[in-house]
């Protein structure tokens, strides 16, 4: 790994640029950017945002899927001093308007067609996608790109949207240093260089993006983009991870489940591949133990941690692990401090990757944060314990947040969609789950009156206001919704039909 000498993420780019300009940055489809390219078609871009008048810590939303383009306008936006936030352009219209409203973009980029639409948010005019006669010649024209000079690590580089269990996303808000730390970490611990080929199939709104985005800019490895349309295709995902040649890759323990039970994983050889890292939700023993199996040249590892805070701790799956005992979420990361709270269990996290706060919601942002001995510390929501080698245990949440393909979600995120409905008077959603399936989401709905709201309608409205990741599984049309003795849901009733549910379709399947 090369020792970058700035904290700065698109200082990174500009130095690998200089260094190895025809080398291969990004490969996408049959599409190949050289770092002198993807440097130059940053940058190029970066000076028609600051002749729009765009200036420091502005918001530039990404309404995009991860493309070459994509990745051109993410580091755009920090070459113009900008803070860049990804938006899924498969949400709701409602929740992507809701959430350039909150963030208060200055402009959007918009389009899966080259070249995307960039719409200023507040008048609504277009500008061209970049400079022509005054693009720069070379890496080294870098000071006449950046007139918002003398950013700091500490400034905010990007914003991701999580679900937010008051029925409205919340900005995570992440510095230069946070997301350098953990990207840093990688490349040393896992020896990424240029001659790697690296995939993650997650979405840039996903934490698990910075890893091969930033670390092509400060290795000088290859990013491999993985098509859109085969994430969720198990068998096309493992011809692509033969055919790509990857030798690291990154993703959800869902997808690495997929690859195995319909994708056939096990049945080829990867001679390529030497770092599986996988993030985001549970990875069942057995689950781990055949994919360590599968590919025994490769070192596996487990990365735990909430978008506040990146990864925070680590677990490499031992070369002998069978499976029959879950895996640990391991020690803690060089740049991370953990501690656990005694009466709760609760994981406490700090360190250099912590975010600096939620975007405009002060109250949250303090809610969230904890000073023992002096330092600040994250509230997870996660409740672990210590196996016998001191390492974490995850044992499970505090509160009602699930995670499904590694999205984050919080239940109550998805009640108040279904509140907002004029003929849903109640509504009350629970997580079961399903060994085959993984995690299913059910809505018990009470409505207005008898037939006023039919089954079709109830999801047409789930889909116009919820991903869909969020989207339930069953819904529910009920007389009454069980409640205890305080008048409060009875979530543990619904959970116990949920999964009398679940059973009934397995039974049928």
């Amino acid at each position: 790994m090369p020792e970058a000498e700035s904290d700065l993420l698109h200082e990174w780019l500009r130095r690998t640029a200089a260094l190895t300009p025809g080398a291969p940055a990004i490969v996408e489809d049959d599409r190949v950017t050289s770092f002198r390219e993807l440097f130059e078609q940053a940058a190029s871009l970066a000076l028609r945002f600051v002749e729009h008048g765009i200036q420091k810590q502005d918001r530039i939303a990404l309404v995009l899927p991860k493309t070459t383009d994509a990745i051109v306008s993410i580091f755009a936006s920090l070459l113009a001093g900008a803070i860049y936030v990804p938006i899924h352009p498969q949400w709701p219209k409602e929740r992507i308007e809701a959430v350039l409203e909150d963030c208060a973009a200055r402009l959007a980029i918009e389009g899966d067609s080259y070249p995307p639409r960039i719409r200023d948010c507040r008048t609504g005019a277009c500008i061209p996608w970049q400079a022509q006669s005054t693009a720069p010649a070379s890496p080294t024209d870098f000071a006449s790109v950046v007139s918002l000079s003398k950013a700091d690590a500490r400034d905010p580089a990007l914003i991701l949207f999580t679900s937010g269990s008051t029925g409205r996303p919340k900005g995570v808000v992440l510095s230069h240093r946070a997301v350098g730390a953990f990207v840093r970490w990688t490349a040393r611990e896992f020896q990424i260089s240029s001659h790697d080929r690296i995939a993650c199939p997650s979405p840039l709104g996903f934490d698990l993006s910075t890893f091969d985005v930033f670390n092509m800019a400060l290795c000088g490895a290859t990013c491999v983009l993985v098509p859109g349309d085969i994430v969720w295709m198990p068998r096309f995902l493992v011809q692509f991870l033969r055919q790509a040649r990857i030798t690291c890759w990154y993703s959800v323990p869902s997808i690495l489940a997929g690859m195995f039970q319909e994708g056939r994983f096990a049945e080829h050889e990867y001679p390529d591949l030497r770092v599986i890292l996988f993030a985001g939700e549970v990875f069942p023993g057995p689950g781990v133990a055949r994919l360590q199996a599968a590919v025994p040249q490769a070192v596996c590892a487990n990365l735990y941690g909430p978008t506040e805070t990146n990864v925070v701790t680590w677990c490499r799956v031992p070369f002998d692990f069978d499976g029959s005992q879950p895996l640990p979420i391991g020690h803690p990361c060089p740049y991370a401090t953990v501690t656990v709270d005694a009466e709760s269990g609760e994981l406490l996290a700090g360190g250099e990757s912590l975010m600096n706060g939620y975007w405009n919601r002060p109250e949250d942002t303090q809610r969230s944060f904890v000073r023992l001995n002096g330092k600040q510390y994250y509230r997870t929501g996660d409740r672990v314990s210590l196996a016998p080698d001191s390492s974490y245990l995850f044992v499970g949440r505090l509160d009602r947040q699930v995670k499904r393909r590694g999205f984050r979600i919080e239940l109550g995120e998805i009640e108040a969609a279904l509140a907002r409905h004029e003929d849903i008077l109640e509504a009350a959603v629970i997580a079961a789950e399903d060994g085959r399936r993984g995690t299913i989401i059910a809505a018990f709905v009470r409505v207005r009156a008898a037939g006023a709201l039919t089954l079709v309608e109830a999801k047409a409205h789930c889909a116009r206001t919820l991903p869909p990741y969020m989207a339930p599984d069953h819904i529910l049309f009920v007389d009454t919704i069980s409640k205890g003795s305080r008048g409060k849901i009875d979530y543990l009733a619904l959970g116990r039909i949920a999964e009398g549910l679940n059973r009934g379709n397995q039974d049928r399947s």
